[in-house]
């Protein structure tokens, strides 16, 4: 399992502390009337109105309890799926950077109106996760294969770049596919990015 020098990976007691974190921040931004309201991503009052702070809030934002439920759940997994091999700073990061991206992306869709939800940087999470997984040994390494597959396969099926915004009866709006592309690509980016970094330094230190 690679690890950088000196470095600890998270406890259960961080761990639970980081996914409480999560779960009550998203509770907070769906449940109170003012923050949902103040915190949804709607791209006039973005772009017309000047509301930027919509573009990082609106992550934490659900439409409904079962929409909470859902999101939070899959963040959850993923972060203690994740904590096997990484620091929770760092999949903080991730899940963070691979919201604001979503929304940045979701800018350049005039057909997306309002958006809300952590199911793009879930996307993002999850395939940074798998490829983390991947580079460690044993049933790390199958783990981070299955999740790769499941976060590609997905993306690939929903194919938004054809259909970024399609209604979903059982939910009762429409799901924006876009932003699951816009988070994997995210996530993929990150890896990259941390895996350049890491050989940088390592090049550095052999000098």
């Amino acid at each position: 399992m690679r690890r950088e020098p000196g470095a600890m990976l998270p406890g259960w007691p961080a761990m639970l502390a980081t996914v409480v974190g999560v779960a009550a921040l998203a509770a907070l931004f769906t449940f109170v009337p003012w923050l949902h309201a103040h915190g949804l991503y709607l791209r006039d009052a973005v772009r017309t109105d000047g509301q930027w702070w919509r573009v990082v809030t609106a992550m934490w934002v659900h439409l409904d309890w079962r929409h909470y439920l859902a999101d939070v759940a899959a963040a959850a997994g993923l972060l203690l799926l994740a904590g096997r091999v990484t620091r929770v700073r760092e999949m903080l990061a991730v899940l963070v950077i691979s919201g604001l991206v979503v929304q940045v992306a979701l800018l350049r869709i005039p057909s997306i109106g309002w958006y809300g939800g952590l199911s793009g940087a879930v996307h993002g999470l999850a395939l940074w996760a798998g490829l983390r997984l991947l580079q460690a040994p044993g049933l790390s390494r199958v783990i981070g294969v299955i999740t790769c597959l499941m976060v590609l396969g997905k993306v690939w099926v929903e194919q938004s770049w054809l259909a970024p915004l399609v209604f979903d009866p059982s939910w009762g709006f429409g799901v924006v596919r876009a932003a699951h592309a816009a988070g994997a690509a995210a996530g993929l980016a990150c890896w990259v990015l941390q895996e350049w970094w890491r050989t940088r330094r390592g090049s550095a230190a052999g000098r």
